[in-house]
Order: C-alpha cells, then structure tokens, then sequence
C-alpha cells in the first residue's frame, strides 16, 4: 500500500513557532471559537502555537497520536485516506479560518486520516489535553462548543445531501460559488484550493467528468477557467443550477 512521505521528511518540512500573543483576535473568527468569551481564550492562546508547513507535506499520518487540533490562517490543509491499492479518496479541504482534528481532541486516540498542506500553510496547533481540562471546568465553555459542533453538523448534513442528491454539474457550482473570491465588473474570480483531481475526488465526481464539466460550463459562457484560476462570468445563471 502506498504511504505518504516518512514522518521524519514531513516533520523536517513543519516549522513549529513560539507561543503566540495573547491576542484572541488570531482565531475569534474561527466558527468553534466565535462564542467563546475573551479570559478563556486567552488561556487557549497560552498553549498554542504556530506551525508553518511546505506545500505537499504530511501534517500528520493515519493513526498518529492526536496531541493537537488546528486552525489554518493561510493556505489549505486536504484530510484523506488511502486505500488499500494507494489510491487517494480526498474527505476535505479545510480552508482559511477552519478548524480541523477537534473531533479527535474530544475523543482521544489517534488521528483517523491523513493531514497535508495544498500549499504553503500557517496553522495555529492547540494542545488538545489542555483543551479538554478546561471542558471539564468550565461548562459554559461545553455549551459555547456544543452549538458551534451543531452549526458544524449541520452544514456536513447539507454536503451529504449535494453529494447524494446533486448532479456532479449542480456540486460543481455550489462549490465555486462557496468559495472565496474577488467581485471584479461583476463577475467573480476564484482560486482553486486545490488540484480538479483533489476537488472531483471531494465532490464524487471522476477526474474526466469534471473536466467535461469545466469544459460545457466554459462553452455555455458561464465559467472561464485558466490554470487554477476561475472567473464566474454569469453568477446569477450558475445560482439558478
């Protein structure tokens, strides 16, 4: 079975920084910390840090204890498996202000899937045993958590109702259309976080459906794609998909 780079070329490639300010502002917009008040964050920041990881390396591997969960400040961050043959099947792409491997910070254990940065990457890594001594204490902390999990789980119910209910065209639009991007005569311009074979693999659409996807949208006038830069040229018609 194919495995990622061996930890030691991956750690090589993460440079974890000193402790980082007591300014909560780093990650308040972060939604598992929106409603969490200020003298608690503040304890957080104490026991985090920053961690800066190269384009393509391993954050962490499948079954690597889960000491830390994450924020990602700049660039992307995949999450996924490996089958039994090498092949990759992507589950996410976690983007600027999201959090990820809290999940494993509430249960313990190891980390389930495979963690590694789409490009140059700043995360903020937060110990996860400090963490959870402050759940224990603090049950206002346990609330502010369980309904920032709630918004979570919901918007997961709604992706897996895109995945099984959409068409691949219909996943493809709404994903552009989530995605960051500049407002420009309007029209808006996107990059792509990821390569089409790590999107098609997150939308469930094989790597020559969605190129023929681009390709018809492109014709049709609503897309104008150039490397993994996209231009949404008609809004209002891709919405109506």
């Amino acid at each position: 079975m194919k495995q990622p780079e061996s930890n030691i070329a991956a750690k090589s490639a993460i440079k974890t920084g000193s402790k980082i300010a007591l300014d909560t502002s780093q990650f308040r917009l972060a939604p598992l910390f929106r409603d969490i008040e200020h003298a608690t964050l503040a304890d957080i920041a104490t026991h985090a840090r920053w961690r800066d990881i190269d384009a393509g390396k391993t954050l962490f591997s499948q079954g690597d204890a889960g000491k830390h969960f994450f924020l990602v400040k700049s660039g992307a961050v995949k999450l996924y498996l490996l089958s039994e043959n090498g092949q990759e099947h992507t589950l996410e792409i976690i983007g600027r202000e999201r959090t990820f491997a809290e999940a494993v910070m509430f249960m313990g254990g190891n980390y389930p899937v495979y963690a590694s940065a789409l490009e140059n990457s700043r995360l903020i890594a937060f110990d996860s045993t400090h963490f959870r001594r402050l759940l224990q204490d603090n049950p206002r902390l346990c609330l502010s958590l369980l309904a920032a999990m709630s918004r979570q789980l919901h918007a997961l119910v709604a992706d897996i109702d895109r995945i099984s209910l959409q068409s691949g065209t219909q996943r493809l639009t709404q994903y552009l259309l989530a995605q960051p991007a500049h407002t420009h005569d309007n029209r808006r311009v996107l990059q792509l976080p990821a390569s089409k074979q790590a999107i098609a693999s997150l939308l469930d659409i094989r790597p020559e459906t969605l190129s023929r996807i681009f390709s018809r949208l492109t014709e049709e006038g609503l897309l104008q794609v150039e490397g993994d830069t996209v231009t949404i040229l008609a809004v209002n018609r891709l919405n109506q998909m």
